[in-house]
């Protein structure tokens, strides 16, 4: 009852405060103005000010059941974060949505719904976001006695970064990107003396012989590059009856439609050959890129950290690694000399996957034998021309026949690697120290 109160009251003040801001308003209108000056009356003046300091009164006691109402809104609210902000890692104080409540969310899905799936839906939403196997899990039996429940699609864990984290963000709305590759780059930079000698070169004589000091000229060599913008898509089969089932239609989405694009991308970003002008060329396969086999007197991380040594003699710095699990696993797992773990700390703090400064990113796209690190977002950048959309479609061979609907989930990307040197190829060796 106290909030409806409060809601009650500041409803009056605010009325009442419209009253007086009228009033004070007609007053002024009363006002005349005389060769560019206003004519104003004691009376007049009087009943102004009232209506003023009266509206400033109300204000003040609006203000203060306003704030009032604040803190009996936030004695109402619940001690925690709800349990579907906490799932799907939205932050403290906000409940974000999920892929698949976005999916269901969407305009072409409720006119789906609203005439109940009848007009062989194609629904189409854009997202962020996850295949399928058989929606159609077929039929299952159960004692004659006792309750029972049906769990659904169980969500498998999703990954929690992919190797495009490593990147800035960065968009484009064309169709081919036309960039320029380094492929050298010789520093000449020195100091510049205001005079020489008519050499050039010698110290100056004083004479009208004597001229500016020349600036040394440096050398870059750069060559056009065409990165094409790749399409990466996949496709699976589902029953009609999974667009009525939003708990479970939200459960799919979210786990496996855009999540297969984003594996497929993690590997293409690494392997992918390129070459036919619509495929991303991985960093693998882009020449210039550096490359370093470790010692078998290194451990791993430190293997790891002499290669970053080589993106910085290149005048890069690293930024992240990219690993398998299993290597990632043998890195975190290492100890020196007393038994101590030597990155268990910098992994703990903050719960980031960080080693000698550089975020890491573990990826089964990436070889146990290798691993690659190196300045994302300045040796290459990610461009997105279409984020990951959701396509559904009962137009596919005989699926209206078969009440079965065709998902189709893809995305469109480009990778420019404008700056090979600025990544290693790192070859692990195993250490026998």
């Amino acid at each position: 009852m106290a909030q409806a109160n409060d809601k009650s009251l500041i409803r009056s003040l605010k009325s009442q405060l419209a009253e007086k801001s009228a009033e004070a308003e007609r007053i002024a209108g009363t006002f005349r103005e005389e060769d560019g000056a206003f004519v104003v009356s004691t009376e007049q003046r009087t009943a102004y000010v009232k209506a003023v300091r009266d509206a400033q009164e109300i204000k003040g006691l609006l203000d203060a059941a306003t704030n009032a109402d604040d803190l009996t809104g936030y004695l109402d609210a619940p001690d925690s974060r709800p349990a579907a902000g906490e799932f799907y890692g939205s932050p403290p104080g906000a409940e974000a949505k999920s892929l698949g409540e976005m999916f269901v969310g969407s305009e072409a899905y409720r006119r789906a719904a609203a005439s109940g799936f009848k007009d062989r839906p194609f629904i189409r939403a854009e997202m962020e976001g996850k295949s399928i196997f058989s929606l159609s899990a077929g039929t299952h039996t159960h004692q004659a006695l006792g309750g029972v429940q049906d769990l659904g699609i169980t969500e498998a864990q999703r990954r929690k970064m992919h190797i495009r984290d490593l990147f800035p963000a960065a968009k484009t709305k064309n169709a081919v990107l036309l960039g320029i590759r380094e492929t050298g780059w010789v520093n000449n930079a020195a100091q510049v003396a205001e005079r020489r000698a008519a050499d050039g070169v010698s110290a100056p004589t004083g004479q009208d012989s004597d001229v500016f000091g020349r600036a040394p000229r440096s050398k870059l060599k750069l060559e056009p590059v065409a990165f094409p913008i790749a399409e990466i898509a996949h496709m699976i089969d589902g029953h009609k009856n999974i667009l009525s089932d939003e708990p479970r239609l939200k459960q799919f989405i979210n786990s496996r439609l855009v999540e297969g694009i984003k594996f497929a991308e993690d590997y293409d970003l690494l392997h992918s050959v390129g070459g036919d002008g619509t495929s991303i060329t991985g960093l693998f396969n882009t020449p210039g890129v550096q490359q370093y086999s470790g010692k078998s007197t290194d451990k791993y991380s430190i293997q790891m950290r002499r290669a970053m040594t080589k993106a910085l003699l290149a005048e890069y710095e690293p930024t992240g690694v990219v690993l398998s699990p299993s290597m990632w696993e043998e890195v975190e797992v290492e100890t020196d000399d007393t038994g101590a773990f030597r990155v268990a700390l910098q992994v703990a703090v903050g719960a980031q996957k960080k080693v000698w400064r550089i975020s890491v990113v573990e990826t089964t796209a990436m070889p146990d034998g290798q691993y690659l690190l190196g300045a994302f977002g300045l040796g290459a950048q990610l461009f997105d021309r279409e984020n990951v959309s959701v396509t559904v479609s009962s137009e596919n061979s005989d699926n209206f026949e078969r009440g079965v609907l065709t998902f189709r989930a893809d995305e469109r990307v480009a990778l420019e690697v404008s700056r090979p040197e600025a990544f290693v190829i790192g070859s692990w060796t195993t250490p026998t120290v």
